[in-house]
């Protein structure tokens, strides 16, 4: 239902019109979400549908563009619409996912880096060595070399 103040009812939330597909699909894929959730001032179940939207948002982000405060931050908004009456085990197994992804990324970051750090020490040895078989040669050549007459005499 359309408000006068340029939002749509939704399920008892009033959002903006360009979020009403949003809270939609949530209520079609998860109608447990608000069962629980009985605030009455309008103004409040605004504000808790806001944060929702803004959680959702992050979680879609990629891991690398989250940092570990923000994620924190969004497990922290996570518990506070648990505690109001939510219903978000969806969401909660979403963030974790989010937070797995997060730690093996982190993870494999450094590696990676063990890793690159790894090849230059090796790429070093292997010139130090290239060095000691040029030298070898050189030698090997010199040693090898037939003497001329005026060597002997």
């Amino acid at each position: 239902m359309w408000n006068g103040d340029g939002t749509v009812d939704v399920n008892g939330f009033r959002v903006f019109y360009s979020e009403v597909e949003c809270v939609r699909r949530i209520f079609e894929k998860h109608p447990e979400t608000a069962l629980n959730f009985r605030p009455k001032n309008q103004l409040v179940k605004n504000a808790y549908m806001n944060n929702l939207l803004d959680l959702i948002a992050t979680i879609c982000l990629a891991p690398q563009e989250l940092t570990v405060e923000e994620i924190r931050d969004a497990e922290n908004t996570l518990f506070e619409l648990l505690e109001v009456g939510f219903n978000l085990d969806w969401l909660k197994t979403k963030l974790e996912e989010l937070c797995v992804k997060k730690k093996k990324m982190e993870a494999r970051g450094a590696r990676m880096r063990d890793l690159d750090r790894m090849i230059v020490e090796q790429r070093q040895v292997l010139l130090e060595l290239e060095g000691e078989l040029k030298n070898e040669e050189n030698e090997a050549v010199c040693d090898s070399a037939r003497l001329g007459f005026e060597d002997v005499v």
